[in-house]
């Protein structure tokens, strides 16, 4: 349920990048910094929870975190500039950062190999049905309230969702903590997750497919495309996103079964490789809607699932404390790196156009499944045992 508060305010944003670009005279290189920035923002603070997670309580930093983000919101609900507007959200992504990290090393420690793809992806899903709604509900807000009414009003939720946490959530985070300090040093932890070949390839591909990445780089620019160039209406182009956004919650959970049973590798190059197809797909579409209304279930059930399998391929490859190290690694990078990804696509954008910068996260795709296909499924060299 937090997961799902914290992605509804992610599909809210690129509804309201098309208002404030005339608002406050933007364009879409403007917009590619603020995603940046506030991308960069919220990564940056997912080093630390390798840190965090042996003085703090996991359940604690949950907690703590939906009330930063719902805090942010409320605040980004006052702001009369891009800049206010640009620190509220960056507060709500500092907020929302402990939920990838510590959540999946929660859930990865409660689940056996054999069932960790589908609970990581069903954690994923729980986060993407927050954001099928939005198109609805956040551009009738938005006519009805304003931008600013309706992104504190989003903020809300996250505040019950903290206290419900900080109710509901327990863990015997003692045992846990002795364990980890147990295992050795967070530096040495890190220094096995990046010496390690596997976890390299794995991060790797995290940081080329982010090129692509579903609610901050596809669905932002896929609807100023939509709404600029291609013309289409607003109420066609919330149609146009729900169904982009339904695919977000079906796909990963079909994805997360199909990848315990056949395994993480094979799946994640077929869904990157229809990620690719699907990119394209749409941009061969154009403005023909008798096109695009079938292709975008399925290209969002594909081009969401991708995350939430390779985020299972490195739990079942780090184990015990060392996976929360992993997780902090690989959010960090794969949310830095979505930051830089962000600013050259609105780059790409303004320079050359929108084709091109969708052709370049069809690449992003491809460059992903070869890593991925590098990584042997075999037995885990170096594996730490599991705490």
């Amino acid at each position: 349920m937090s997961h799902a508060v914290i992605h509804a305010q992610s599909a809210l944003m690129p509804l309201i990048y098309p208002i404030v670009i005339v608002q406050f005279a933007l364009d879409a290189r403007d917009i590619g910094l603020f995603i940046g920035v506030t991308t960069a923002v919220g990564g940056s603070m997912q080093l630390l929870y390798g840190f965090l997670t042996r003085v703090v309580a996991r359940p604690a930093l949950l907690a703590g975190g939906q009330l930063v983000f719902g805090t942010g919101l409320m605040l980004g609900g006052l702001a009369t500039s891009i800049g206010q507007l640009l620190s509220a959200v960056s507060l709500a992504r500092i907020g929302a950062s402990p939920q990838h990290v510590v959540g999946n090393a929660l859930l990865s420690d409660l689940y056996p190999k054999e069932r960790r793809g589908f609970a990581i992806s069903a954690h994923i899903s729980g986060g993407n049905v927050g954001t099928v709604l939005v198109p609805f509900v956040g551009l009738a807000l938005i006519s009805a309230v304003g931008w600013q009414a309706t992104l504190a009003l989003f903020g809300l939720p996250a505040l019950l969702m903290g206290m419900l946490i900080a109710l509901r959530v327990r863990e015997d985070s003692r045992s846990y903590r002795s364990a980890a300090r147990d295992a050795g040093t967070v530096r040495g932890q890190f220094g096995d997750v990046l010496g390690r070949r596997d976890l390299r390839l794995i991060l790797g591909a995290s940081q080329v497919a982010a090129g692509g990445r579903g609610l901050d780089i596809v669905a932002p620019f896929m609807l100023l495309y939509l709404r600029g160039p291609l013309g289409i209406g607003e109420g066609t182009t919330a149609i146009l996103y729900a169904l982009l956004l339904i695919g977000a919650v079906v796909g990963p959970i079909l994805a997360g079964w199909l990848s315990d049973r056949f395994g993480r590798r094979r799946t994640l190059v077929i869904y990157y490789l229809l990620s690719a197809v699907g990119i394209l797909a749409f941009l061969a579409a154009g403005s023909n809607l008798a096109l695009l209304v079938p292709l975008l279930l399925p290209f969002g059930t594909a081009v969401f699932s991708e995350s939430p399998v390779l985020q299972a391929f490195l739990a079942d490859r780090a184990t015990g404390p060392t996976r929360d190290v992993a997780f902090s690694v690989y959010f960090t990078f794969a949310f830095g790196i979505g930051a830089l990804w962000a600013f050259v696509i609105g780059n790409v954008v303004a320079t050359w156009g929108y084709p091109v910068a969708f052709v370049i996260m069809a690449g992003s795709y491809i460059g992903a499944a070869l890593l991925v296909g590098l990584v042997r499924e075999g037995p885990m060299a170096g594996a730490a045992p599991a705490a």
